[in-house]
């Protein structure tokens, strides 16, 4: 086979016809311009025979590659036809090709960002969860509450120590606390006495917005969340809010500023309730 011969330059423009085809060309459409291409200008009857397409479909789809300006008319009678040149065409195509992988890339961003919003993990085993909360209490920037035993507060030491004196801290624990920066609330409970009531429980709030609950078994079994997604964050904050409003009941301390901060996006339900009337004075 000769590179000149028929067959070979036939090959040539199905692989051109395929090209134009992933990027957007419909098959009749690529071989019209293709066949005006290698002839031109040409009329439509010449065009639906050398490009294959039927001579009742040949105007319709003349018509489309007019609209988009792939080719010209002419106004003779009849009308003839040249294809936008190769250059203009492949600046188009590049054009295009940038601005919709630009409207990809923002579309990706987007969707990203929703499915960053609600993260939640699970954690299985005690180091995971203890890995977790190591890059969360880190990656504070605000504030951090949390609630853990005094083994945790032990292992969360170093993290603990690198939070910034910047940061808003609150440890509050039923059992007896390391020193650490921030504010300890702590009952000073012997953990090995708490241990035959409860399990080792865990949660951490940072910045409002980021929330680690669940248990605290130096096992494999062990499971915990890390999470975005509002609602167990508010879950998190709330049962944080609770041993904080109760701690302040029996030590007579004043945790109210510790409740407002932890709650500032939360909704004013004192406030609401005040101005339906329902709260006692």
């Amino acid at each position: 086979m000769t590179p000149g011969s028929p067959t070979r330059q036939r090959l040539g423009d199905r692989a051109v016809v395929d090209l134009l085809g992933e990027l957007g060309f419909c098959g009749s459409d690529a071989r019209i311009y293709l066949a005006l291409l290698e002839q031109h200008p040409a009329t439509g009857y010449e065009l639906a025979r050398r490009a294959g397409v039927p001579r009742s479909a040949i105007y319709h789809a003349l018509h489309r590659l007019l609209s988009d300006g792939l080719i010209q008319e002419s106004d003779r009678k009849p009308a003839r036809y040249r294809p936008l040149p190769p250059e203009r065409l492949l600046s188009r195509l590049e054009s295009d090709g940038k601005r919709r992988l630009e409207e990809l890339r923002e579309a990706f961003t987007s969707i990203a960002q929703k499915q960053q919003e609600r993260l939640t993990v699970h954690l299985r085993g005690y180091r995971s969860m203890l890995e977790e909360a190591t890059r969360l209490i880190l990656s504070c920037r605000e504030s951090l509450f949390a609630s853990l035993w005094h083994r945790e507060a032990l292992a969360l030491a170093e993290p603990l120590s690198h939070v910034s004196s910047s940061r808003e801290v609150v440890l509050f624990s039923f059992t007896e606390l390391p020193r650490s920066p921030g504010r300890i609330l702590s009952y000073g409970i012997d953990e090995a006495e708490l241990e035959r009531h409860w399990p080792h429980k865990i949660i951490l709030v940072a910045d409002r917005t980021v929330a680690l609950l669940g248990g605290a078994e130096p096992t494999q079994s062990n499971t915990a969340l890390f999470t975005e997604e509002p609602v167990l964050v508010e879950t998190a904050i709330s049962n944080l809010v609770l041993d904080l409003t109760l701690y302040g009941q029996r030590f007579h301390t004043d945790v109210r500023p510790l409740v407002e901060s932890l709650t500032r996006y939360l909704a004013p339900i004192e406030e609401l309730a005040r101005k339906a009337g329902t709260l006692p004075e």
